[in-house]
């Protein structure tokens, strides 16, 4: 006796239960929205500055402006000024009281310069925030120096001025210069108060 054979066929409907990949979605979006686009632009639409017309509404007509006359800067002559701040600048002056005008700026002490054989210090910077100065510092460090920075008070107001030194030997000091004129750092040469 034969037996019979278990065929197992495969239903049609697990085949179409399937769902459609999502790039077939997405192309088919694209492909109606260039086809919409393409409508538009054959009939126009993207010049056309009433949308309304574009569906079918009656166009109500609406008169251009007219454009204004464009004015064009002349030239002046030879004998006319180019300039007007001459003009313009007596108008900003700012007018001083006198109490204010008469009274001495205040005094700066002047730098006591170095005679020869004197301990020097060289000031590298002079800064009203400590974090600036430190900064300054930290560049300093890293070119192998040893600076320090010292608290000032002026006028009532606090300064933080970096220092190199003191060094007693002029070799030392040229040495010091040289290396903060390749950093391009002004140095200002002091006599040491110790």
């Amino acid at each position: 006796m034969a037996q019979a054979r278990k065929t197992r066929r495969k239903s049609t409907s697990a085949r179409a239960s399937r769902p459609i990949p999502g790039w077939v979605w997405m192309l088919l979006g694209l492909l109606i929205g260039l086809g919409i686009a393409a409508m538009l632009y054959l009939q126009g639409a993207d010049r056309s500055p009433d949308l309304g017309a574009l569906f079918g509404e009656p166009a109500t007509e609406t008169a251009a402006p007219t454009p204004a006359p464009v004015e064009r800067d002349t030239v002046p002559s030879d004998d006319e000024p180019r300039f007007r701040y001459y003009e313009l600048l007596p108008e900003d002056e700012i007018r001083v009281p006198e109490s204010e005008r008469d009274a001495p700026a205040p005094a700066v002490p002047p730098a006591a310069s170095p005679s020869e054989g004197e301990p020097v210090v060289l000031q590298t910077g002079s800064f009203r925030r400590f974090a600036q100065a430190d900064e300054m510092k930290a560049r300093l460090a890293l070119l192998g120096l040893d600076p320090q920075v010292h608290e000032v008070q002026i006028q009532g107001d606090t300064w933080y001025r970096v220092y190199l030194g003191p060094f007693s030997d002029e070799d030392r000091v040229r040495q010091a210069l040289e290396r903060l004129r390749t950093e391009n750092i002004e140095a200002l040469r002091l006599r040491y108060q110790g």
